[in-house]
């Protein structure tokens, strides 16, 4: 009986040491959008030129105001092999530009989701499915570099901004790692091609 409560109490001080390590590493300080779900919010991105097949989290603002993209300091936490889409913006099949970030990199460097974002070219295939399973399809129009320090008003307003077309656009870090992030934004522009 003393052997069985000696385990019970090692499993019990394990399980509460996980418990406090993954809120110590997984929590963001952003903000992740409300988990409640409509029909046609997106549910997983697809790009198979690049490999990606990636589940979408709804993300909302961080404490700047931008977009949020929670980070973490496990190597598998899934925030390196998921997608996040800017909820408080428009949704994929909808008119305006919707957007969806992932991270180039994870912790210590080693490849995440958007890894090969940057091999993308004009005329690529994006599929979105939304959470009723729709499937809707994109195609690449352009793929560009902005500075991430000051991008301007121009540049928000092409990723972000409205417009009665059919857009989302793919974000990811590019450039150099600067020791605090990295100096410039890659952006993938694609239109919805079965409106």
């Amino acid at each position: 009986m003393r052997k069985f409560l000696l385990y019970l109490i090692l499993a019990l001080v394990f399980i509460v040491g996980v418990v406090i390590y993954n809120l110590a590493h997984h929590v963001s300080v952003g903000t992740i959008a409300s988990t409640a779900q409509e029909p046609w919010h997106p549910a997983q991105l697809s790009i198979p030129a690049i490999h990606v097949d990636a589940p979408v989290m709804n993300v909302g603002k961080n404490a700047q105001g931008l977009m949020d993209a929670p980070v973490s300091q496990a190597v598998n936490s899934p925030y390196w092999t998921h997608v996040f889409w800017y909820a408080p913006g428009a949704a994929p099949g909808q008119p305006g530009n919707a957007v969806i970030a992932g991270h180039v990199d994870r912790v210590g460097g080693d490849p995440a989701v958007f890894w090969y974002l940057k091999d993308l070219a004009p005329g690529d295939d994006v599929y979105v499915t939304t959470v009723q399973g729709q499937r809707l399809h994109f195609t690449v129009d352009r793929v560009v570099s902005y500075p991430a320090s000051a991008p301007g008003a121009q540049v928000i307003n092409a990723v972000f901004g409205p417009t009665s077309a059919h857009h989302l656009n793919l974000i990811t870090c590019s450039g150099v790692w600067t020791g605090h992030g990295y100096d410039q934004r890659l952006v993938v522009f694609t239109t919805q091609v079965n409106q």
